[in-house]
């Protein structure tokens, strides 16, 4: 598979909107190029690997708003780059906190 051929799947569409989403999210709260990068980077790499759960989530969240069949990859992607940071962020909070339980510390 050639990467046009990539680019115009439904992979290819979830990158292309998680980073789109991530761009968003950088240029709402600029806070310098390296943040921005990570932030870039974090959100399309959220988007890309959370897509499969993404879309369900957003339907619990927000309801019965209705996203046609084509576009919800598309939507999806995009929520999760605007989002991805916090995504991970959480991610690893509930970690350390499982962590600290197990070790019978504190919470972090």
């Amino acid at each position: 598979m050639s990467f046009f051929e990539w680019f115009w799947s439904g992979k290819g569409e979830i990158a292309l909107a998680g980073i789109a989403g991530s761009a968003v999210s950088v240029a709402m709260e600029w806070t310098g190029f390296w943040s921005g990068l990570r932030r870039l980077v974090v959100g399309a790499l959220t988007a890309y690997f959370l897509a499969p759960i993404g879309l369900p989530i957003f339907r619990w969240v927000l309801g019965q708003i209705d996203v046609p069949v084509e576009q919800s990859a598309g939507v999806g992607g995009f929520i999760l780059g605007i989002g991805g940071v916090i995504i991970v962020e959480i991610i690893l909070k509930a970690f350390r906190l499982r962590r600290a339980e197990l070790k019978g510390g504190h919470n972090v």
